[in-house]
């Protein structure tokens, strides 16, 4: 019964293990992701800018540069919800929050300012990777 409880316990460590690890690829996937989307708006844009075209060619070069981000953008704010847990500032609490939380919450980097469902007060909440 002991060997069954130790491997148990080092099969669960295990999941944890891997969990992190994945989530700390996602996140990783994330920031690629929301780099490339925007260079490729930045170089539609430079070539907008410096080549001698029309108007109406700039601005569709520049529309066509903002739709990569504004198709990715919905999938990076999923992964930012999902992966890891947010940690209240207040009271310590590690929680995951809705998608309408993490979309309407004003960010700064990884921290999002968030209502905690534990303390219920409003926070710079963190992303960590562990509970």
């Amino acid at each position: 019964m002991d060997n069954y409880n130790k491997e148990l316990e080092n099969n669960l460590l295990e999941m944890v293990k891997q969990k992190e690890q994945a989530d700390k690829r996602l996140l990783s996937l994330e920031i690629l992701v929301g780099v490339m989307c925007v260079a490729i708006l930045l170089s539609l844009i430079v070539v907008a800018t410096y080549i001698q075209m029309e108007e109406w060619l700039k601005t569709l070069l520049v529309l066509i540069g903002m739709i990569p981000l504004l198709v990715a953008a919905p999938f990076m704010l999923k992964i930012e919800q999902t992966a890891g847990y947010y940690e209240c500032k207040k009271c310590g609490h590690k929680f995951i929050p809705t998608y309408s939380q993490v979309f309407w919450a004003v960010h700064f980097g990884r921290s999002r300012n968030m209502k905690c469902p534990h303390c219920n007060q409003r926070s710079y909440c963190k992303k960590v990777i562990r509970k």
